[in-house]
Formats: structure tokens, sequence, C-alpha cells
């Protein structure tokens, strides 16, 4: 049996990186709350859906941003990692999103005052890496309404 991942049109891109490291990396630049770091992870063009956010988050400066402002809004907030499985460029996660809501939190409907209230939210994310190893695409299932009855906001 071969060490070598192909597909019917030839080898599997990134075969030789280690995602799984790559995306623990990822998390730890967010638990660490390295907003730039964590943006580092994606490419300049990057898209993000997700359901925070009516629109896509497109570039990686957006995403820094994006992701201060969770920082703003929960100044403890961690991602736990309940699940990872790599497949080439693709990497499918289960996470545990938890944070205390101390800041105002930036929502489509304007800004959420502090509630401080704890959340523990189950999500689960979906992304694709490029030749260079940043995330180019990625999807994010965010529990939201798990969140506002939480944040005690339904």
């Amino acid at each position: 049996m071969s060490d070598t991942h192909t597909s019917v049109v030839g080898p599997v891109p990134d075969e030789g990186r280690d995602r799984r490291v790559e995306v623990e990396q990822a998390i730890a630049a967010l638990n660490a709350h390295d907003a730039a770091g964590f943006a580092s992870t994606y490419g300049p063009e990057a898209i993000v859906y997700t359901a925070a956010s009516p629109e896509p988050v497109r570039g990686r400066a957006a995403i820094q941003q994006d992701t201060q402002q969770w920082f703003t809004a929960m100044p403890d907030m961690t991602m736990e990692i309940e699940e990872l499985v790599v497949d080439g460029p693709t990497a499918a996660m289960r996470l545990l999103f938890v944070g205390t809501h101390t800041g105002p939190l930036l929502t489509p409907s304007g800004a959420v005052p502090p509630t401080g209230r704890r959340v523990s939210v189950p999500m689960a994310v979906f992304n694709r890496h490029d030749e260079s190893g940043t995330t180019e695409v990625e999807h994010r299932y965010l529990d939201m309404m798990a969140m506002a009855q939480q944040l005690g906001l339904v």
C-alpha cells in the first residue's frame, strides 16, 4: 500500500502538509486573543460564510476585524476543538464556543449592550486551504438561537 494519496485526476493537494497541526495552531491563536495571528491563517482574499453575519466576511483584514469584534464582546472567549477531521486541503471541525458577554456585541441589527451572561454554544466549521496553506474558503455554523437564548435576548 502506498503512502501517497491520489485521486482520479492526480495527487491530492497538500498531501504532505499536516493540516491538523495548522488548524490547532489557528485555534490556539484565537484562544490567545491574537486576532492578527488568527487572521494570518487566512489568505488575503479569503471568504468566510457565517451565521453571525448576513454577508460573507471577505479578506484577511475583514476577518481580523470580525475576530477582534468578538474579543471585544467576549474578552474571555475560547474555542474548544471537540472533533477534527482532515481530508487533503479540507478540514471539518466541531467546536464549542464559550465566553462571557461583557462588551458590546455587534449584530446586523445594531450593538447589543453587555448582558454579563456566559454562553456555551456548539459550532461547526468547514474550511479549505489553498496551496500556500492558508484558508481560502470557510463555512461557519454557529447556533445563533442558542446564543441569543443564553444571552437572555429571546
